[in-house]
């Protein structure tokens, strides 16, 4: 945990590249969190700044934009691998969970045909407990249309960028408490995710053996 503090201290050199840079390379390291990434930021660039209209623009400007086009660009890495390499993946392996590439493309034209499930990436995107290498990884598989990607993604980390900077900004001397905290609810979602997909393919398996 100290060398990540270190490791924000080192962009924060750079200003608002710096929380560019960091939040960038946090979406694309799974192991550097995005909640100690902004948090700290927000902590040492507004650390002086009055709560009022002013200091919001300051926090948007200086922490929010930047982390969320980091964010934003940084997931689009993740993205593109699963994109390409997804389909291959399935064709060849598919048989042995349970999947198939028809499947996908069902799962992609639902998607592409209910504005609702905009509204369940923009909310997953908001929300800090949720991991953000999982979104772009299944986005990427399921061949997300890459325009409304870009556009719900950005729009949902600005949500979750102001929202962490807030924290960090108001909360002082409580950020790094705040931050880790939140880091072992992202692990805790993350080991969950990988349970349940695990269990899902098994229960496939299983269940096709019994057909």
């Amino acid at each position: 945990m100290k060398l990540l503090f270190h490791y924000i201290t080192f962009f924060l050199d750079y200003g608002s590249l710096g929380v560019f840079l960091g939040s960038f390379l946090e979406e694309i390291i799974a192991l550097i969190p995005s909640t100690i990434v902004i948090i700290g930021s927000s902590f040492f660039i507004m650390e002086t700044s009055p709560l009022n209209l002013e200091g919001l623009i300051k926090l948007l400007l200086y922490v929010s934009i930047p982390a969320s086009l980091g964010l934003t660009l940084g997931s689009l890495f993740l993205y593109s691998i699963e994109y390409y390499l997804g389909k291959p993946f399935i064709l060849k392996w598919g048989k042995y969970l349970g999947l198939s590439w028809e499947a996908v493309e069902k799962t992609n034209k639902k998607f592409a045909e209910s504005k609702s499930d905009d509204m369940l990436l923009f909310s997953l995107r908001a929300l800090p407990i949720i991991p953000s290498v999982v979104i772009s990884t299944l986005c990427g598989f399921i061949r997300f249309n890459l325009k409304d990607y870009i556009i719900i993604t950005f729009l949902g980390s600005l949500i979750r960028a102001s929202a962490l900077g807030f924290v960090g900004w108001q909360f002082r001397v409580a950020y790094k408490d705040l931050a880790q905290q939140i880091s072992r609810l992202e692990e805790i979602v993350i080991l969950g995710i990988i349970i349940t997909i695990a269990g899902f393919f098994i229960y496939r398996k299983y269940y096709k053996n019994i057909e």
